[in-house]
């Protein structure tokens, strides 16, 4: 039990240690304030028809309770999902391979790890919800259990699952990272979309993030002041200049019995994912590693048998130094598109084929930023794979490591972006649309610039997967902010805004790297 609790503690200390908890944490707290608007605000995040809420304790409790839950699954699976792979890493899984610890009680304190860290975030979130209420709050009843509730029934196990999930996806996928993205990726879109799907009584119970249940108690407290048959629940970021706003004063949820019980099931759901998973792990086995130095020592031994040859210095070509960017150009773009399954490429090559088929604004809007994520893998450790692989002290030794290697990344993932991206370029100046084209360009360079910025400045590749899984997610919801190709934005003033920031993150990346190759 106390090698169990060690595991926890351990765990928990060296990801919230971490710049990657440190700017999720203040990213958190940005996006926790964002959750309740001013009533001056051009967005709101719930709406029931043309109902929002006023902001009182009830109100906020529930909204910020909604968002929580749909935000700590967009970020907090990719915050925690790398908790068994750095064990293999370090050699700390072999370590605990050879203890009494069961593979389920390993498991378990990975998952409650995951768990303890997400309600980090949670708890973080729930104290800029009472500043908000204290600060901008409709006065009125002080009900803290309306408030609470919501994140006890809803956010408390809808966290707890996406923790047990980031281990069994790990389990599952193993080193397969681009399915493992893939496949969560559909996984939370479906779950978010069945949020709108009709007021069945039977959908909150199936429902793992919980909101469905608050999504129906809002709808029921509009009907009773302005009974509609549309009922029109959204959840999100809603940007609107000129939309009609009418304000109602709710008053909290009536906790059904059944809905208490789903969420009790759905944990019980969460301890059952973890057994099973527990059958599958392999508990760090190095079978294969054994029979891998097994099969290099023969090739090793053969090749001392062989006959030596005399060396002839005059009949070998001479080597010719090329201090060009282009061979390292070559070799990165290389490194890109051979990485991952070769079958993957279907997927890509399918999504381009999208970008021809379907109308120009879905393809824009949606097909291009999902097809760019596909790639999170390729270009995630863009400029942290020397690190990984111990190699930046000799890389960076060599000549003009900054110019040329950074450069040299740069172009190789600007080339991946502009080839999946082509159909569309050229559908695009086909039509004229001069001002698309170039966004399209600039977004594939910005995008590859903050692969690399985010790289350097976390030193990893997690950083960029939390933020690329949640920009991508926004777009699809068609959220203006994060547009950062030009889909929604097709003009030339924000062209130019585009072009500044993307020099901005290139002049911040170089300078980054400039200190860090001087200070190695």
């Amino acid at each position: 039990m106390g090698l169990y609790k060690n595991i926890i503690k351990a765990d928990y200390l060296q990801r919230t240690r971490s710049y990657i908890f440190l700017i999720t944490l203040l990213g958190s707290v940005y996006v926790a304030y964002s959750f309740i608007p001013s009533y001056d605000s051009h967005y709101i995040t719930v709406r029931v028809n043309n109902f929002v809420g006023k902001n009182n304790l009830a109100w906020i409790g529930h909204v910020t309770a909604i968002m929580a839950s749909a935000f700590l699954w967009l970020i907090g699976f990719y915050l925690v999902n790398n908790s068994i792979k750095r064990d293999r890493e370090t050699g700390v899984g072999q370590i605990i391979a050879t203890t009494s610890v069961s593979n389920f009680e390993y498991l378990l304190a990975k998952a409650l790890s995951n768990f303890c860290v997400l309600l980090t975030i949670t708890f973080v979130i729930i104290l800029i919800a009472l500043g908000i209420f204290i600060f901008r709050g409709e006065s009125g009843n002080f009900n803290f259990i309306q408030f609470l509730m919501p994140y006890l029934l809803v956010t408390v196990p809808s966290v707890f699952l996406v923790s047990v999930l980031a281990i069994v996806f790990e389990i599952i996928f193993g080193n397969k990272t681009n399915l493992l993205n893939v496949a969560f990726f559909c996984l939370f879109g479906v779950i978010i979309a069945k949020t709108n799907v009709g007021n069945y009584s039977g959908l909150v119970y199936i429902d793992p993030l919980g909101i469905k249940y608050l999504a129906n108690q809002m709808v029921e407290a509009v009907n009773t002041i302005s009974p509609s048959s549309t009922n029109d629940f959204s959840a999100g970021y809603l940007f609107s200049k000129n939309q009609k706003k009418l304000y109602f004063d709710f008053q909290g949820s009536d906790w059904s019995v059944f809905f208490i019980l789903s969420r009790i099931i759905w944990i019980g759901i969460g301890f059952c994912l973890l057994f099973i998973a527990s059958r599958m792990f392999n508990r760090f086995d190095s079978k294969t590693i054994v029979l891998s130095k097994k099969k290099n020592f023969h090739l090793i031994v053969s090749e001392i048998k062989t006959e030596a040859k005399e060396i002839q210095l005059s009949k070998l070509s001479k080597a010719t130094p090329q201090f060009g960017i282009f061979p390292i150009v070559k070799a990165e773009f290389l490194m890109l598109i051979r990485k991952g399954p070769e079958w993957f490429w279907l997927i890509n090559f399918g999504g381009m084929i999208a970008l021809v088929l379907l109308p120009i604004n879905k393809a824009y809007q949606i097909v291009l930023p999902v097809l760019w994520f596909l790639q999170i893998n390729r270009w995630a450790d863009l400029s942290t794979k020397e690190k990984f692989f111990g190699t930046s002290n000799f890389i960076y030794s060599s000549f003009k490591p900054l110019h040329r290697l950074l450069t040299s990344q740069i172009l190789a993932g600007f080339l991946l972006a502009i080839f999946l991206a082509f159909p569309i370029l050229i559908r695009e100046l086909i039509a004229g649309n001069l001002i698309s084209t170039l966004a399209i360009i600039v977004g594939s360079l910005f995008l590859v610039s903050f692969a690399i910025f985010s790289g350097i400045i976390s030193g990893g590749k997690r950083l960029f997967e939390i933020l690329f899984f949640a920009v991508t997610y926004a777009i699809i919801n068609a959220v203006p902010f994060v547009d950062y190709f030009g889909g929604f934005h097709q003009d030339f003033q924000y062209l130019i805004l585009l072009i500044v920031v993307l020099l901005l993150v290139l002049i911040a990346s170089f300078l980054l790297r400039n200190r860090e190759i001087k200070n190695q």
